[in-house]
């Protein structure tokens, strides 16, 4: 599976799709190793990128509820964001790196997973409910 950006990920603004088109960046990598399944040891592959992830949760979620702020964006789904952000965080402190050396190919897969269902949910209905915010808010005279 190798996502590629199309329109449809987009959310109105450079900053934020940019991140997001880092983020499949990210999901394309860890599905290549996922695919390699060639017996060698790739752990610090895995580890680099998930490194990398959350480097990225850090950087784009504070930019991300920086913009909710700025633009006046509804407590309501502000809330919804900073709950979801925190749940990404979460799954990714909880993932245990001893665990990813024993089973190296499984955790991958499971890591592509939650990241894949993050893209589908996550990008494609949360994020675009503040995506259409801004383009309406742009749009207004």
């Amino acid at each position: 599976m190798v996502i590629k950006w199309n329109d449809k990920y987009s959310c109105f603004d450079e900053t934020i799709d940019a991140q997001h088109k880092k983020l499949i960046d990210m999901i394309n990598e860890i599905n290549e190793l996922a695919e390699l399944d060639d017996g060698y040891d790739r752990y610090d592959d895995i580890v680099r990128i998930f490194e990398g992830l959350k480097d990225y949760a850090v950087y784009h979620f504070s930019y991300e509820e920086k913009m909710f702020e700025e633009n006046g964006y509804d407590s309501f789904n502000t809330k919804i964001q900073k709950l979801e952000h925190n749940g990404f965080v979460k799954k990714l402190e909880s993932i245990d790196l001893y665990e990813i050396d024993e089973d190296q190919i499984g955790a991958v897969r499971d890591l592509l997973d939650f990241l894949s269902k993050w893209l589908d949910h996550h990008i494609l209905d949360v994020d675009m409910r503040f995506g259409e915010f801004l383009r309406e808010k742009h749009e207004r005279p």
